[in-house]
């Protein structure tokens, strides 16, 4: 009897460890997840801001970053954490105020990333961007990421590093 009531115990923590579930810990490939993509919002944010050039002082930046935001939900997910896929094409100029003739500074761009933004917050993706005709400074632009969206936050002229 002491023995049956033994195999009972024992039989019963077997079913409890046999029937946890098992953790993934392989790597999660972003392809994997297009199953679970949520709304695409795609929209434009236009840039109209004055950065400092140290070539020729004070100039100003025009045109537009495009941007695509997916909210993806793989199968596990940190708790308060989203994972979104964001797209961001940047086609805009840059002129000189001090009206001097140069040859054209534009500023084109394109990148894909996977952001992980809290639910009430936010987070900053920072971005370097070249700038045709110009071989000394790049473009660093600073983005806010959200569980809804996209904005730019910063617009700097910086020096190219090495």
């Amino acid at each position: 009897m002491k023995y049956f009531f033994s195999l009972i115990v024992v039989i019963g923590i077997m079913g409890l460890f046999g029937c946890s579930e098992n953790n993934l810990t392989d790597p999660v490939d972003v392809n994997s997840f297009s199953k679970f993509r949520g709304e695409i919002v795609h929209d434009k944010i236009p840039i109209c801001s004055e950065v400092f050039d140290p070539m020729s002082g004070v100039c100003r930046v025009n045109g537009c970053v495009e941007y695509t935001h997916q909210i993806v939900t793989p199968g596990l997910k940190v708790t308060g954490l989203q994972t979104v896929l964001l797209n961001l094409q940047i086609n805009s100029e840059m002129c000189s105020m001090c009206m001097m003739m140069h040859p054209e500074w534009l500023i084109r761009g394109y990148s894909e990333d996977l952001v992980n933004v809290s639910e009430e917050g936010i987070a900053l993706v920072t971005k370097l961007y070249e700038i045709t005709n110009r071989f000394d400074v790049v473009l660093k632009v600073t983005y806010l990421v959200t569980t809804e969206g996209a904005g730019v936050a910063d617009i700097q002229i910086v020096p190219m590093q090495p």
